[in-house]
């Protein structure tokens, strides 16, 4: 698992804030697995769309997409991602696009199987001393 991404002590208050509000959006999709009546997995999606300088395309964004370890490799994943491709399907949406982290080799895997292809390559670029900035000058428009 990639260090840099953990789950933050104040992941369940934010799930409990943000949860509702999917919801109430329609651009925004649920999915849960259950095993037994207990959900073991969960898959969320949200309809996006490129940067206005791009041409217009209507996709769908796979947020996040989780499975218990216990409850793996007996086709939750993929019941889950089926359930976005029909909604990506009921929309009319051209195609779904996620991210996944560089060094998890087993869900990169997984979505290869999953007929997903590299479309781009995102970079990350670590600042040292982050953690003490406190000057937000929010957007500058540079060289225009």
């Amino acid at each position: 698992m990639e260090e840099r991404f953990g789950v933050a002590e104040d992941a369940r208050d934010r799930w409990e804030n943000d949860f509702p509000q999917w919801l109430d959006d329609e651009t925004y999709r649920v999915y849960v697995a259950e095993v037994d009546g207990e959900v073991v997995g969960f898959a969320t999606a949200h309809r996006w769309g490129p940067p206005p300088i791009y041409a217009e395309s209507s996709e769908v964004f796979i947020d996040e997409l989780y499975v218990r370890p216990d409850d793996r490799r007996q086709g939750l994943g993929s019941q889950l991602v089926q359930a976005v491709r029909d909604w990506t399907g009921r929309i009319g949406a051209q195609r779904l696009r996620l991210n996944v982290l560089a060094a998890n080799e087993e869900a990169r895997a997984f979505w290869a199987a999953q007929e997903a292809r590299p479309l781009t390559v995102t970079l990350a670029v670590e600042h040292e001393g982050a953690e003490d900035a406190t000057d937000d000058e929010g957007s500058k428009k540079i060289g225009f």
